[in-house]
């Protein structure tokens, strides 16, 4: 139960991967006075992986995502050219490289610390949000499947095809960035997701510290469930699946809250969009609703998704339909304010 009164302005912190997370800190801006993002530094895929070799960091891609995406001026000339992606004929390492990974290496580099890196480029950006890696380890995310084979990298964590995942791990084990943790302690409400539940969102908590500070802290903790399915991570899982994974993994009594998209909302040519892709929306069922409160998590539903979304593409990871931001956000202040006192 969070300590917010009501009265004073709550701290909302969001824990994920940089899409999500960006979708929820820019709905919370109007109803929550102190945000801050913990975010993902596991991934290996295309541009991140290839900056991780490069630079020696973390992968900075989620960072730099969110980076760009809470900008003072997002559409500026700053902000466009994190996002932006070299094209180079000649050193195949470089194509597609986003600049703001690039960017976050040198800085990390310069500055000597990756979290300082971080820091700079939210300064030089003019981002409101406190912006945290949740850790500054340069490790590996591997996978345990059902058929007990391991897989290394995120890339192969996430592929598709493969048994489900049983579980996760880090290879080497490493620790959270301090930080990280003081601002869950701080927090009035800690939002998980939504974002790619095994490898940004469970990815988080596999960092020494993270599922202790959450057991530990008074924030009311929030899963946002995604709008779909993930191919090669959550193929034929439910939403209450989901959540029994997380409460698995956090253990009972620490998270308080499911909020669910209401699929029925969606536009059926969307649905039928995303379905013939492999995106099938994530339907809630009493029989859902039944479990998730068996697990001690309330679930609510509600309309959150964007109302007629553009393709996207999976390679990138937008491998699913985006939540609006202001209805995101207008729904986790009411939850805070519900769950106030």
């Amino acid at each position: 139960m969070s300590n917010f009164s009501g009265a004073s302005s709550p701290r909302l912190v969001a824990l994920g991967g940089g899409g999500g997370s960006a979708q929820v800190l820019l709905g919370a801006r109007p109803f929550f006075g102190e945000r801050a993002a913990v975010i993902a530094v596991t991934d290996s895929g295309r541009s991140t992986g290839a900056a991780r070799m490069i630079a020696d960091i973390p992968a900075p891609g989620d960072l730099r995502n969110l980076l760009a995406t809470l900008a003072a001026e997002p559409d500026g000339p700053l902000a466009r050219l994190m996002q932006y992606r070299l094209r180079s004929a000649a050193l195949p390492l470089l194509d597609g490289m986003a600049v703001g990974n690039l960017l976050l290496g040198g800085l990390a580099q310069m500055e000597g610390d990756f979290a300082a890196a971080v820091a700079t480029a939210r300064q030089m950006l003019g981002c409101p949000e406190q912006v945290l890696p949740v850790s500054t380890a340069n490790t590996r995310l591997c996978a345990e499947l059902a058929d007990g084979r391991i897989v290394v990298e995120e890339a192969a964590v996430r592929a598709l095809g493969k048994p489900p995942i049983r579980r996760l791990f880090l290879d080497p084990p490493a620790a959270a960035y301090p930080p990280a943790l003081a601002a869950i302690a701080a927090a009035d409400l800690v939002v998980i997701g939504p974002g790619s539940f095994y490898t940004s969102l469970l990815a988080t908590l596999c960092f020494a510290g993270v599922v202790e500070a959450l057991r530990a802290t008074p924030a009311t903790v929030v899963f946002v469930c995604n709008t779909t399915v993930q191919p090669g991570q959550t193929d034929g899982m439910t939403i209450a699946d989901h959540v029994a994974r997380l409460v698995e993994v956090l253990g009972p009594g620490v998270l308080d809250v499911a909020l669910i998209n209401d699929a029925h909302a969606l536009h059926p040519a969307v649905a039928a969009r995303y379905s013939a892709a492999g995106l099938h929306p994530l339907v809630v069922t009493e029989a859902d609703r039944q479990a998730i409160r068996a697990l001690g998590v309330e679930p609510l539903v509600r309309e959150l998704a964007e109302s007629d979304p553009s393709p996207r593409e999976l390679w990138n990871k937008a491998d699913t339909i985006r939540h609006d931001p202001q209805m995101l956000g207008l729904a986790l202040w009411k939850i805070a304010l519900d769950r106030a006192g």
